[in-house]
């Protein structure tokens, strides 16, 4: 059940690789508000939907709707997340150039860079600096051309020309066909698709302060972790490695229940730490590699995602990786009741992308 009725609200819809979630927020008296928030066990079919794209599109929608329905939402604009495995990305470095030409220039230099047919995905850019993401095309389509509606790149501001300073430029591509699918949902549920956006984005806006720090978002899920090098509040570079925090039976309890603290089963404790060390190794052969090329440090760690809960996890990583490490917290910059404190403090590493993507929402009012 929704917490109260809102005037306007924005939903964030967070399709994962094992779970689904959605967040509702809306505005009054000046503060963002929790309206409602909802998770089930269902991968994301639109990936890769190996029963046939209809058949995808029919079960993803059939369970946003019986989400909505439980958790009493009832938003009708939403902003979507493209799986950050599914979207390359890079800062290409380029001519500061008015807009209309950028575009052209940012397609001409992908195709050096995209690892696929450019002509076979969306394009998404802007400068480093501002907000950097993959807005859908909202003009009315006829019916001819509306099953082709595809994603457009982000407006912004007016920068003054220079022709000889070269600028940061964020890149996006996704293809074609995933994007539509996502277009297909949200229109067959009669909602207006705000935006897709790659997942690091959210996760910078619903768990870092502002102004950022540098930060390394370490995204452990049951069978992978991504790590994020967000550098003052851009996001850099991200890397998933193919190992995840997932347990099974007895094991998945005792590690539930005491983590890696001294209480924990000295066996069960020295796997979980085997793990941890190999997720340790990787992050910091990433960001020695980061700071080498770009001269400084990152300041700290924010851990999210399922696997961010196990009890003693922030004092290991924190040795391990030689960063302060802390718990994500996307509640952080929105009013909810009291007498959730708790379950959404146990929940929130799980939902920073679906938070972040309803944040988006207010900022483009």
């Amino acid at each position: 059940m929704a917490l109260f009725s809102p005037k306007a609200s924005y939903l964030g819809v967070d399709l994962g690789t094992s779970t689904a979630k959605i967040v509702e927020l809306s505005e009054r008296k000046n503060a963002i508000e929790l309206v409602t928030y909802a998770e089930a066990n269902m991968g994301n079919l639109l990936m890769n939907p190996v029963a046939g794209e209809q058949d995808a599109i029919d079960k993803t929608i059939a369970l946003l709707q019986q989400m909505m329905e439980k958790s009493g939402s009832t938003a009708k604009n939403v902003i979507a997340a493209l799986p950050g495995g599914l979207v390359f990305s890079t800062v290409l470095m380029l001519p500061n150039i008015p807009e209309a030409e950028m575009e052209k220039a940012v397609r001409f230099a992908a195709r050096d860079v995209v690892p696929a047919d450019i002509d076979e995905m969306v394009i998404g850019w802007s400068r480093v600096g501002s907000q950097a993401h993959m807005q859908t095309d909202r003009k009315e389509k006829s019916p001819e051309t509306e099953s082709k509606q595809t994603a457009a790149p982000v407006p912004v501001e007016p920068t003054k020309v220079n022709m000889d300073q070269q600028i940061p430029v964020f890149v996006t591509a996704a293809p074609k066909d995933i994007v539509n699918r996502y277009i297909a949902v949200f229109q067959r549920l009669n909602m207006t698709l705000l935006a897709l956006e790659v997942e690091t984005f959210p996760l910078v806006r619903s768990l870092l302060t502002n102004p950022p720090t540098s930060t390394l978002l370490v995204d452990i899920g049951a069978h992978a972790t991504t790590f994020h090098i967000i550098d003052k509040g851009i996001p850099r570079v991200s890397q998933t490695i193919e190992v995840g925090g997932f347990t099974e039976g007895d094991i998945e309890k005792q590690k539930i229940e005491f983590g890696i603290l001294p209480q924990q089963d000295p066996a069960i404790r020295t796997a979980l730490e085997a793990t941890l060390a190999h997720q340790a190794e990787k992050a910091k052969e990433l960001l020695a590699a980061y700071e080498q090329k770009e001269k400084h440090r990152i300041e700290k760690s924010v851990l999210i995602g399922g696997g961010a809960n196990l009890k003693g996890l922030p004092e290991y990583w924190g040795k391990a990786v030689g960063l302060q490490a802390i718990i994500g917290n996307p509640w952080k910059d929105v009013a909810y009741p009291k007498q959730l404190e708790e379950t959404l403090k146990a929940i929130g590493p799980r939902y920073g992308v679906s938070v972040g993507l309803a944040l988006r929402g207010f900022a483009q009012q």
